[in-house]
């Protein structure tokens, strides 16, 4: 007991979206009237039909089914050859039942969606793209990429320029796009362009793009160049007419009540350009005595202003009876390309400051305590090898 199945044909070419049909005869080898269904084996059954489903035959009777193949038009059915199977089910004697094997052979299709991503762009020196290709087919692709532009204003980088990619999956690409000419003023200018996707055998793919190119300077830059203009200008007159007179007129009054702290009383005339007091100033004095000018101010808290000269190996510097002298500054000056060896300046004998000839032309110091002599005592500059024209100048108070 059993059937027997044949299939008209083994090898089926099909387009995907499209239909095939074969049919299979099945007899009844048993001895009792059988009843026989179908089932598909593979992956081909998901998409199969039998017609009639079911034979009901008499012993050594024979009948046929048309069996229907609908392969969709999808990346999930692949381009090549995909085995199938036919299986005849018996109901009286499941044991006798049996398979038929065909192949479909399956043929490709190609289906490339492209992208661009934006599709317009904006910049004075060009802008980048990105580009994305899904392969809607069942066979992989390969694929070249190309750009070109109408008018050949523009330049273009692609990377990578190919791409490959397997069917219901997608690649990725840049696209670099760059005017030829940039400009510095003006309205923007619209640069129109294609993206080219060459696969062999297959139809060229095109993706359309567009450069906006924009002036190097922005439209706001003039504007806002005369405005910054305009504001320097006016920072410019209130400075003449207004900052820099109450500045002067703030300084002035300070000035003035400095002075006054100290004792000073300005001139009439106030002061010169260079801030400067009019008034006769103290005068050296080199006659042996630290004596104050006439006309020298008195400071009040530390008493009246002196400075002079002393030469060395000159006459020395006596402090009035009575007097004491407070030097705050010294300015040794050493006028000789030759001379070496020390300078001394001493108060009465003893060293106040021993310094090297060649080691100077002008040294200046000043002291936040004071050297005090008192009356009796003297300040001489010496020189034991010789040293003319050589001096110190001193400033400070007496008292």
């Amino acid at each position: 007991m059993g059937a027997l199945a044949n299939l008209e044909n083994r090898l089926l070419a099909v387009e995907p979206g499209s239909q095939v049909s074969v049919a299979v005869r099945v007899r009844n080898t048993g001895s009792v009237v059988d009843q026989f269904t179908f089932q598909i084996l593979g992956d081909a059954g998901a998409w199969a039909t039998v017609q009639p489903g079911t034979l009901s035959l008499f012993p050594s009777a024979e009948e046929t089914a048309t069996i229907a193949f609908s392969p969709p038009r999808s990346a999930s059915v692949p381009a090549g050859q995909m085995p199938f199977g036919v299986r005849v089910i018996s109901k009286e004697d499941p044991g006798g039942s049996v398979v038929e094997e065909g192949v479909l052979d399956i043929a490709p299709f190609s289906d490339v969606f492209a992208e661009l991503a934006p599709r317009t762009s904006r910049g004075s020196g060009g802008a980048t793209h990105d580009l994305a290709i899904d392969n809607r087919g069942n066979a992989p692709l390969n694929a070249a990429l190309d750009a070109v532009d109408p008018d050949r204003l523009l330049t273009f980088d692609i990377k990578p320029p190919g791409v490959m990619a397997d069917p219901g999956t997608a690649a990725f690409a840049k696209v670099a796009v760059r005017p030829r000419r940039r400009f510095w003023r003006g309205s923007s200018r619209t640069r129109p362009f294609q993206v080219l996707i060459d696969s062999p055998g297959v139809a060229s793919v095109t993706v359309d793009g567009t450069l906006v190119q924009e002036a190097i300077l922005p439209p706001w830059f003039i504007r806002a160049l005369l405005l910054l203009l305009g504001l320097l200008v006016l920072a410019v007159v209130l400075w003449i007419f207004l900052v820099r007179p109450a500045i002067q007129a703030t300084a002035s009054e300070r000035t003035e009540d400095i002075l006054a702290q100290v004792g000073i009383t300005p001139p009439p005339g106030g002061f010169d350009n260079d801030g400067g007091d009019t008034s006769p100033s103290p005068t050296a004095d080199t006659s042996g005595s630290a004596s104050p000018s006439p006309g020298t101010p008195v400071v009040a808290g530390l008493g009246q202003l002196l400075d002079g000269r002393l030469e060395a190996g000159g006459q020395p510097l006596a402090i009035e009876a009575g007097k004491t002298l407070f030097i705050t500054d010294l300015v040794f000056s050493n006028p000789s390309d030759t001379a070496v060896g020390d300078i001394r300046l001493e108060r009465s004998g003893q060293a106040l400051l021993v310094l090297r000839l060649e080691n100077f032309r002008d040294l200046d110091f000043h002291f936040v305590t004071p050297i005090a002599l008192i009356a009796g005592q003297q300040l001489t500059l010496g020189c034991p090898g010789g040293c003319p024209g050589a001096a110190v100048y001193y400033s400070g108070y007496q008292r």
